[in-house]
């Protein structure tokens, strides 16, 4: 699976804050040593942010 496909997967998962991070994301975790689990913890604390700050509009 490539990046565009990942990222329209996590769209119809409802994951769209994910989705959108995602590439600075990889790029970050390419950049400095970081284990998998960190990278999905991030990429978790992104999408409950996005979806707290829905809330908050």
């Amino acid at each position: 699976m490539n990046l565009i496909e990942l990222q329209r997967s996590l769209r119809q998962l409802r994951l769209g804050g994910m989705a959108n991070v995602l590439e600075t994301r990889l790029r970050q975790a390419q950049a400095e040593p970081m284990a998998p689990i960190d990278l999905l913890s991030i990429l978790i604390a992104d999408e409950l942010t996005r979806r707290s700050d829905r809330l908050l509009e």
